[in-house]
C-alpha cells in the first residue's frame, strides 16, 4: 500500500475495496494504469453512507485514495492530501437546491455522491461541458425528477464563458450561444413505461446504474444481442465499476435478458468469425460466399450449437416489457443532457475559496 493510515475510516475503505484493487493503490483498478485514477470498483455504497452521516473527512480520504497515484504537481503529498480533505468538504456542502429545487432527500444524496465520483476527474467549471460527465450524471440521476431553477443566470454565465473562450480558441470559437429553450427541469415523463424502468434502476448502485443504462440505451438503439461487459463504456468504468458484479444486478432487475435472438446475435460477427466456424463444424464455405450467406447456411446447419455459444457468452436483449421504456429513457437522457452539462459547469456550488 503507497500510504498507510490508521483511521477507521480509511480502514473501512480499503476494506470495502475487498483486496480487488491494484497491489501499491487498493482502492485502483488492477487493469489500468494506476495514473488513469481508475477506481477497482463503485464505491458509491461507501460514499452515500459517509454522505448521509456528513463526514466530509472520509469523502476527502477517498478523494485521496483514488487520486494518490497521479496526485498533481508542485505540491507535497502533505498539502495535496489536505487538499482533497477540503475538497470533500466543499462537495458535501455545495447547495444543490440552488439551481435544482423540489427532489426528494435521496434525489440530492445520489447528486452529491455523483458529484464526488466525478471529481477525481474534472473540476467543476465551463471545461466540464467538453467531456461525458453529463452523460454519467444524466444516467445516474434518471429516477430523480428535479426543477431547474433560475436558468437564465445559468445560461448567461455558460454563453459568457464559451464567448470569452472562443476570443483565443478555435475549439471554443466554434460553439453556438443557448436559447433558452435549450435548458429543461431533470423532470422524466410521467408514463408507465418509463416509470416501471427507472423504478427498477432506481435499486442499483450508481455505478451499476449507469452501466444499466450503458446498456439500455444501446438495446433501445440496436436490437443486436451484446454482453453486458461489452456496453460499459469507458466514461463508466472510470468513475469506478465492478463489470462482472454490476452484470449480475443488472440482470437481476429484470430490464435485460439472456439473448434469445440467435439471428442478431450472429450480426456482430465478422465475416471471418462466420467463415471459421463454418470450416470448423466441417461445412465447405467458399471465400466468396457473402457474410449474409454465411450467416444463413450456420442458421439451418448448426442453430444448436450456435445457441449454445450465445448462452455461453452472456449476451443480453432488451426485455420485451422494458422495450418502450428504454426507447422513452433514451429520449429524455438527450432532451437533459444540455441541461447537466451546464449545470455541471456552472451550476454546483462547488467552491474552495
Amino acid at each position: 500500500m503507497a500510504l498507510t493510515l490508521p483511521e477507521t475510516g480509511v480502514t473501512d475503505l480499503i476494506r470495502f475495496a475487498a483486496g480487488q484493487g491494484h497491489q501499491s493503490y487498493p482502492c485502483l483498478s488492477r487493469t489500468h494504469s494506476p495514473s488513469s485514477c481508475v477506481p477497482c470498483g463503485d464505491f458509491s455504497p461507501w460514499l452515500r453512507e459517509r454522505v448521509g452521516s456528513d463526514d466530509a473527512d472520509r469523502v476527502g480520504e477517498y478523494l485521496w485514495h483514488v487520486r494518490q497515484a497521479n496526485p498533481g504537481v508542485g505540491e507535497t503529498p502533505e498539502q495535496l492530501h489536505s487538499q482533497y480533505r477540503a475538497l470533500g468538504g466543499a462537495l458535501l456542502a455545495s447547495p444543490l437546491d440552488a439551481y435544482l429545487a423540489g427532489g426528494t432527500s435521496e434525489a440530492y444524496l445520489d447528486l452529491k455522491v455523483a458529484l464526488i465520483l466525478l471529481a477525481v476527474h474534472e473540476t467543476f467549471s465551463g471545461f466540464i461541458m467538453t467531456g461525458e460527465a453529463a452523460d454519467f450524471v444524466s444516467s445516474v440521476m434518471a429516477p430523480h425528477a428535479l426543477t431547474l431553477r433560475f436558468a437564465d443566470a445559468l445560461l448567461e454565465r455558460r454563453n459568457a464563458f464559451v464567448s470569452e473562450m472562443g476570443r483565443d480558441m478555435s475549439f471554443w470559437s466554434s460553439w453556438p450561444p443557448l436559447a433558452a429553450e435549450s435548458l429543461v427541469s431533470p423532470v422524466p415523463p410521467d408514463t408507465p413505461p418509463l416509470a416501471e424502468l427507472l423504478a427498477a434502476l432506481s435499486t442499483l448502485p450508481l455505478g451499476a446504474r449507469a452501466h444499466a443504462v450503458d446498456a439500455l440505451r444501446h438495446l433501445s438503439a440496436n436490437a443486436r444481442p451484446r454482453t453486458l461487459a461489452s456496453l460499459s463504456r469507458y466514461e463508466t468504468r472510470k468513475r469506478g465499476l465492478d463489470v462482472a458484479d454490476s452484470a449480475q444486478r443488472i440482470l437481476a432487475t429484470g430490464v435485460v435478458v439472456p439473448a434469445t435472438d440467435l439471428e442478431a446475435w450472429l450480426g456482430g460477427w465478422t465475416r471471418r468469425d462466420l467463415l471459421g466456424f463454418l470450416r470448423h463444424a466441417g461445412v465447405g464455405a467458399r471465400n466468396s460466399w457473402s457474410k449474409e450467406r454465411l450467416a444463413e447456411v450456420g442458421l439451418s446447419d448448426h442453430a444448436e450449437v450456435l445457441r449454445v455459444r450465445m448462452a455461453e457468452s452472456g449476451a443480453v436483449e432488451l426485455a420485451p416489457a422494458h422495450a418502450e421504456g428504454a426507447r422513452q429513457l433514451r429520449q429524455y437522457l438527450e432532451t437533459v443532457r444540455e441541461t447537466w452539462r451546464v449545470w455541471l459547469g456552472f451550476g454546483t456550488g462547488v467552491s474552495l475559496a
